[in-house]
């Protein structure tokens, strides 16, 4: 008996052993100091869902798609239009002094979905850096949260909770998209272009 008691201490100490090391927590203010850079140094992909989203921000997300990163967004029109309307602005085509499109222009690879409504029904914070890091918790992309407010994050760094958090950010936009265009606007690409590069 006192064996098998030893086994199942050690059995718990390892498993704990490797969430410990599957997994980083952070609880306080100013979590941005690091947060953002994390976030921002993203080099091929970036998904994001974040209630909230600051002009700031939402411009820092613009401009990676633009630098070519797998840019996704998912964010509420509410309290959030200045924010809202970078993010749609992006995917205008730009134009010269005769108003006629740039031929170097090129739409950058970034997705939305925007819930038009009020933002109760949207309250999930996840971000997903090159499909390597993930962070889920309190905090949305404005600087109030970022670096005032007392907040509290999990990151995780191991690849099969990584993909699992990738997995779930389709399944969160696919529940969205099935409330209808009247709650919700979002560009069609997504996820059904993201299937079909990775069977290829």
């Amino acid at each position: 008996m006192h064996g098998m008691g030893a086994l199942h201490s050690l059995i718990f100490f390892i498993l704990l052993h490797d969430i410990s090391l599957r997994m980083r927590t952070y609880i306080g203010r100013s979590l941005g100091t690091f947060l953002e850079l994390m976030i921002f140094s993203a080099n091929k992909l970036l998904w994001v869902s974040s209630p909230s989203l600051s002009p700031k921000y939402a411009q820092k997300l613009v401009d990676l798609s633009k630098k070519g990163v797998d840019t996704k967004v998912i964010t509420s029109a509410y309290k959030n239009e200045e924010a809202v309307n970078i993010i749609k602005n992006s995917l205008k085509p730009e134009r010269n002094a005769r108003g006629e499109i740039r031929s170097d222009w090129v739409s950058p690879p970034l997705d939305y979905l925007i819930l038009k409504k009020n933002s109760s029904i949207q309250k999930v914070k996840m971000y997903i850096v090159d499909g390597k890091q993930a962070i889920i918790g309190s905090l949305s992309l404005t600087e109030e949260e970022l670096y005032n407010s007392i907040e509290y994050i999990v990151i995780l760094d191991d690849p099969r909770d990584v993909e699992k958090m990738m997995d779930d950010f389709i399944s969160l936009w696919k529940l969205y998209v099935g409330l209808g265009d009247d709650f919700m606007e979002c560009t069609r690409s997504f996820p059904s272009k993201f299937f079909v590069s990775r069977m290829t």
